[in-house]
C-alpha cells in the first residue's frame, strides 16, 4: 500500500451505478490492482493512486463524466466511520465541522481538508496530497460527499453558494449544477463548496453526553495511530495550512499541541527539517496542478506559495529539469491510458 490512502467505504454505490450500467465492476477493479473483496471490507485502506484509476476508469467506459456525483447519492456522514462521532460531541456546526477535519486522518489520509472563514462567506476547501495521476472524479466526488455530510452535521437544509474545481467540467457542468443547487465554477483556482458564513453558528442537537469523553479518547488514539510517525503528522498539517496561505513552523507546533523546539527535535529524529517538508509539499502540488489542471501559471505560482511567477518557474525547473508549460504540454502529449 501506498503512503495515502482512502477507505473503503469511499467505495459505497460502485456496486449499484455498476448493476445499473450492467458493467463487471469485479474486473475492473482487478485492472487497476485492487481485490473486490474490498467491497465487502469497509474499513480497509485502499492505495488512494489505484483508487482514482478505478474512479476515471469506471467513468469513461461506463460513459458517465458525472459518475461520483451519482455515487454521492449512497454516500454520507457514516463513511467516516468513527469520525461521524464527532457530531454527537460538540455544539455548534463550526465545532462538528472543525473536528471532522482534524480526525479526517482516520478516514483518509489523502485528502487536504480546510475550513475557512472570511467576512461572511465560510468555504470548504478540498484536495490531495501529491496525487498526479488524474483525479477529477475523486475531487467531484469529494466536494459532493462534503455537501452531504455539511447538511447531516447541521440536523437542517443548507444553501450553498458556489462549488468550484480545479479541473475542467469533462461534460458533467449540468449534473453539477443540479447536484449542489448553486452555480459551479470549473477551472478556478481552487476546490471549494462555499456558503454563509452565519451556517456554522447553528446549535446542534447534543446526544450521548456520558460518551464524550471515551469518543474523544478513541478518536484521538486512533489518530495518532493513522499519523504514523511525527513527519506524517507534519506533513499532513503542512499540507492543509498551505491551502491557506499561513504555514509556520510555529503555527504546524500549535496545531500538533506542541512547542516548536519540540516539533523540531521530533523532525529531527527522524532526520527531516521542516523547510524541506515544506519545499516537499511544494514540489509535489506544483507538479500536481500543471499536470491535472488548465490553471494559468500565474494562480498556480501563487497557490505554491511564489509571489513571483519567475521564482516559481525557476524551481520547477530545478525540480523537473523543463519548465511549467514545457512540461505540461509534454504531459498533454502522452497517450491517455487505456
Amino acid at each position: 500500500m501506498g503512503r495515502y490512502y482512502t477507505r473503503a467505504t469511499s467505495l459505497r454505490g460502485f456496486r449499484e451505478v455498476a448493476a445499473e450500467r450492467g458493467a463487471d465492476l469485479p474486473a475492473m477493479m482487478r485492472l487497476v490492482g485492487l481485490d473486490p473483496a474490498l467491497l465487502h471490507r469497509p474499513d480497509e485502506q485502499i492505495d488512494i493512486a489505484a483508487f482514482c484509476d478505478l474512479a476515471e476508469r469506471c467513468a469513461a467506459t461506463w460513459g458517465l463524466p458525472d459518475l461520483w456525483l451519482r455515487l454521492a447519492s449512497y454516500q454520507h456522514l457514516e463513511i467516516l466511520g468513527p469520525v461521524a462521532l464527532l457530531t454527537r460531541t460538540e455544539t455548534d456546526l463550526r465545532g462538528a465541522l472543525t473536528s471532522i477535519l482534524d480526525n479526517l486522518i482516520i478516514h483518509s489520509n489523502s485528502l487536504v481538508c480546510a475550513l475557512e472563514e472570511d467576512g461572511d462567506m465560510a468555504a470548504l476547501v478540498i484536495d490531495l496530497h501529491a496525487v498526479t495521476c488524474p483525479a477529477r472524479q475523486f475531487i467531484l466526488g469529494s466536494l459532493a460527499v462534503a455537501k452531504n455530510v455539511i447538511r447531516q452535521a447541521a440536523g437542517t437544509p443548507v444553501e450553498f453558494l458556489e462549488a468550484s474545481f480545479r479541473e475542467h467540467d469533462g461534460g458533467s457542468r449540468s449534473a453539477a449544477e443540479s447536484w449542489f443547487g448553486c452555480p459551479v465554477r470549473f477551472g478556478a483556482e481552487r476546490n471549494a463548496l462555499y456558503f454563509d458564513r452565519a451556517i456554522l453558528d447553528r446549535r446542534l442537537e447534543r446526544n450521548d453526553t456520558a460518551y464524550h469523553a471515551i469518543i474523544r479518547r478513541y478518536l484521538t488514539t486512533a489518530r495518532q495511530e493513522a499519523a504514523g510517525r511525527p513527519g506524517e503528522a507534519v506533513r499532513a498539517e503542512i499540507a492543509r495550512q498551505m491551502e491557506l496561505g499561513s504555514c509556520t513552523l510555529e503555527n504546524v507546533a500549535r496545531r500538533l499541541r506542541l512547542e516548536p523546539r519540540s516539533l523540531q527535535r521530533q523532525l529531527k529524529a527522524e532526520r527531516l527539517v521542516f523547510r524541506d517538508l515544506v519545499d516537499e509539499w511544494r514540489r509535489a502540488r506544483a507538479l500536481s496542478l500543471v499536470t491535472r489542471t488548465r490553471l494559468p501559471l500565474s494562480q498556480i505560482s501563487e497557490a505554491v506559495g511564489y509571489a513571483d511567477q519567475s521564482v516559481f518557474t525557476r524551481a520547477f525547473q530545478r525540480w523537473y529539469g523543463d519548465s511549467p508549460l514545457a512540461y505540461r504540454h509534454r504531459d498533454a502529449a502522452q497517450p491517455a491510458v487505456p
